[in-house]
């Protein structure tokens, strides 16, 4: 098991090493890598045919000069003239390369000769000389034991005549493998010195390389991280006109384009906020405009008619019911505008939404609601503000009890989930962290879907009555509370709302 986890456990730690290599390193070891085996193979390539050509010369050489012996002694052989063989074997040994030489007669006695490393008796293979047929040289690689050189190729020429099919005798000799061997070091040197020089330009060359490849991308990362930080005035210098020159141009040209954008977007942020304004100042101005004309028309009857005890009577009854529908939005506002302090405290979702519950009991039994109450009694606390929470779970119950004023189902809801999530359209979309779901559901009569983005907006509702204050303080709480919310609905349906708190916040 061990030995066939090793390659496993080896691959992965060499994975692990090479991604936390910069791309500059790694596109010059992969340049150097492919480098290698180029020269490698070509090297390889190179060695064995030049090895080849010398052993062929090699042979060669040793088959010319035999020929060369033959054809200088033929014509002694045919007169047994043994001492010219003698004197032209003589003049024949001053060969550097030549081991030794023996010239056989017709009858394969020894005409001469010149073994000076080793007995005669084991050198020559008698029979094997004289049965050679005319044109059946050979050329052999020998082993000599106890010599100086120990191989050489070992040539066997039969002599022959024009016009006769005898042999006349036979020509062997051998030849030194030293200079062949000397060739071939010295091939392999220079082809190693030609590897080293290619591998060295090669590396220079790939580092060169890599940088100038990376560093188009490192500008380009340094200008992503300055775009990050919102500096949209960074460009990035153009080096060339390839892909990488290509791609610096476009993403000046985007940043160019984020920068108009962004300016775009400041305008309609500022006209958005002043768009804001006036509906916030238009809402304030309409709800406290009637309770402000019913306090004016009473101080002025107050001031015509102080002793009609009827008129004392109404304006101690209205006008300090006016004063807190005043009272009521501005401290709405001001729960909107300023920072509120959160009292954080171990709470029961369930108890709240109980007590939220509690409220509407008589509201939900007039209008026929048909109440469900689907509570995880295994739900862990969750640190709150109760107070604000009840107010925001008021909210959604309120909302969703003035949706069916003809009856319907009401669905309250909570429960553990595994991941916290976040709003984009409708439900939110989950992020690894647990949370507590509370799901409020209707059958009413739903949200229009053009309606349905603006629905946390401050004075904005869908109802003939109302500030429009109230779903945007939900949000405002949920907010504080480091959650998260979401809607579906549909005209004639129904909506939902789903509210996500984390569970540690």
């Amino acid at each position: 098991m061990t030995a066939s986890a090793g390659p496993s456990v080896w691959l992965s730690r060499l994975r692990d090493w090479a991604d936390h290599l910069s791309f500059r390193v790694k596109l010059a070891l992969l340049v150097n890598l492919l480098i290698v085996v180029l020269i490698g193979g070509s090297a390889f390539l190179i060695e064995q045919r030049q090895r080849a050509a010398i052993v062929q010369e090699v042979e060669k050489r040793a088959l010319v000069m035999a020929e060369a012996l033959a054809g200088s002694v033929t014509s002694d052989l045919l007169t047994y003239n043994y001492v010219s063989i003698e004197q032209t074997l003589d003049q024949f040994k001053k060969k550097p390369d030549l081991v030794y030489a023996v010239v056989l007669d017709k009858e394969g006695n020894v005409a001469a000769q010149f073994i000076p490393d080793y007995p005669l008796s084991q050198m020559l293979q008698r029979g094997k000389d004289l049965n050679l047929k005319s044109g059946g040289a050979t050329v052999d690689q020998l082993h000599l034991p106890g010599t100086e050189r120990e191989t050489v190729y070992d040539v066997r020429l039969p002599v022959t005549v024009e016009g006769s099919s005898e042999n006349w005798g036979v020509i062997r000799l051998g030849v030194s493998l030293e200079g062949m061997r000397q060739e071939i070091t010295r091939t392999r040197w220079q082809i190693a010195g030609f590897v080293l020089l290619g591998l060295l330009t090669g590396s220079v060359g790939s580092i060169f390389l890599a940088q100038r490849t990376a560093r188009p991308i490192q500008a380009l990362m340094r200008g992503v991280t300055a775009v990050g930080r919102g500096e949209f005035d960074h460009r990035i210098e153009i080096a060339s006109q390839d892909e990488l020159g290509r791609l610096s141009a476009a993403f000046n040209e985007m940043i160019a384009q984020l920068s108009r954008v962004r300016d775009l977007e400041d305008r309609l942020r500022r006209a958005d906020r002043l768009a804001a304004l006036g509906t916030m100042a238009a809402g304030i101005a309409h709800d406290i405009r009637n309770p402000l004309t019913s306090i004016l028309i009473f101080s002025q009857l107050m001031s015509l008619h102080h002793d009609d005890p009827d008129v004392r009577e109404k304006f101690s009854r209205v006008v300090p019911r006016e004063l807190e529908r005043v009272q009521a939005v501005i401290e709405d506002m001001m729960e909107l505008a300023r920072p509120v302090t959160i009292h954080w405290d171990p709470v029961n979702l369930n108890e709240v939404f109980a007590q939220v519950l509690e409220l509407f009991e008589s509201q939900i039994a007039t209008q026929q609601i048909r109440l469900a109450q689907e509570y995880d009694q295994d739900l862990p606390f969750c640190m709150a503000d109760r107070k604000r929470l009840h107010r925001c779970f008021s909210n959604l119950v309120s909302n969703a009890i003035q949706a069916m004023p003809t009856g319907g189902d009401l669905t309250v809801r909570t429960g553990m989930v595994p991941t916290m999530a976040f709003p984009n359209s409708g439900f939110p979309d989950p992020q690894p962290e647990p949370a507590l779901r509370v799901t409020v559901a209707d059958t009413g009569q739903g949200i229009p879907a053009e309606r349905l983005s603006r629905i946390f907006d401050p004075f904005f509702t869908t109802k003939e009555k109302g500030m429009g204050l109230g779903m945007a303080i939900t949000h405002r709480i949920i907010e504080d509370h480091k959650g998260t919310i979401g809607v579906k609905s549909e005209v004639g349906v129904g909506t939902t709302f789903t509210v996500y708190f984390p569970l540690n916040v």
